[in-house]
């Protein structure tokens, strides 16, 4: 049987840096993580969030902004982490508890990080437009002048591409995302072929998703964001077990193909079962995110309704 326990985080910036703690007890002796910790009975997240900074660093939060909330799955563990970035404080942040606090990056840091440090830092660099390539990409190049650059990201499709055509649509596509500060990102299918280009995040298929069934769990990178097509709660346990950082629930409200729709009931019922942001997409474009989040979602994914 796997324990469940609610925490909340505090996210306390400096710079590119952020204030962690060294663990001093087990599990994960010596492992750094972000201040913060259970929420207690009949306490608010943010009720909590108060109380263990007053009790871990002596400061008084006066304005923070609420991330929402995603489940970590441990061995014998599931933890679900309400995340708080901390904007204004009263007082001077010391160890009250003696713990060890240091400020620290983790993406370029060798220290020891909770497993969940990294889908913490990857909630707040989602975004809630997910624009999919078409299978002609010269068709959308010119579009991107007139994407959000503040709330969209880019997957670049592998369906009907051969190894060659993707390499190179990837150089293409990861040299304007990195000009325009757009995320990018790949499919797992052609991942090891690269190794040269700038990307942010790997995708997996709901057919990569239940090959995992069978073999190890994913090995995650550090720094990139882990994505996953779900079209059925059996996917969405699997993108759980394996602590993907989004995934994508499929058709909503169109399918081009013989699949049955959705529709929005389903999609909120699905939500409710993914321990991460979901994003909708099937028939939708980006003026559908309002709607979309009103049945649970965080954002909204398209092909052609979201490029022309």
């Amino acid at each position: 049987m796997i324990d469940y326990i609610e925490c909340s985080i505090a996210l306390i910036k400096n710079n590119t840096d952020y204030l962690f703690s060294r663990r001093i007890k087990k599990p994960f002796h010596n492992h750094y993580e972000f201040p913060g910790g259970k929420i207690e009975n009949r306490e608010t997240p943010e009720e909590a969030l108060a109380r263990e900074c007053y009790e871990e660093l002596d400061i008084e939060i006066i304005e923070n902004i609420y991330h929402g909330s995603i489940t970590h799955r441990y061995d014998k563990l599931s933890v679900r982490l309400h995340i708080f970035e901390i904007i204004k404080y009263i007082g001077k942040i010391k160890p009250n508890e003696k713990q060890e606090l240091k400020y620290i990056n983790p993406a370029t840091s060798n220290l020891l990080f909770l497993e969940s440090t990294s889908r913490v830092l990857n909630r707040l660099k989602l975004r809630e437009l997910f624009f999919i390539t078409p299978r002609n990409i010269n068709k959308i190049l010119k579009q991107f002048a007139s994407l959000d650059q503040c709330n969209s990201f880019v997957r670049l499709r592998s369906h009907d591409y051969s190894r060659t055509e993707y390499i190179l649509a990837a150089k293409t596509l990861s040299t304007i995302c990195l000009q325009k500060n757009i995320p990018f990102i790949i499919d797992k299918k052609f991942m090891n072929d690269l190794n040269d280009i700038k990307y942010d995040g790997i995708h997996f298929t709901s057919n990569e998703l239940d090959e995992l069934t069978r073999n190890e769990m994913i090995i995650r990178k550090n720094g990139y964001t882990y994505s996953a097509s779900c079209h059925s709660l059996e996917n969405i346990i699997i993108a759980n077990k394996n602590n993907f950082d989004f995934i994508v629930i499929s058709p909503v409200i169109y399918s081009k193909y013989l699949t049955d729709e959705l529709g929005w009931e389903k999609f909120s019922s699905l939500v409710s079962e993914s321990n991460m942001p979901t994003y909708a997409l099937g028939g939708l474009k980006p003026n559908d995110l309002s709607l979309c989040k009103s049945f649970g979602g965080f954002g909204v994914s398209g092909i052609s309704r979201f490029w022309y």
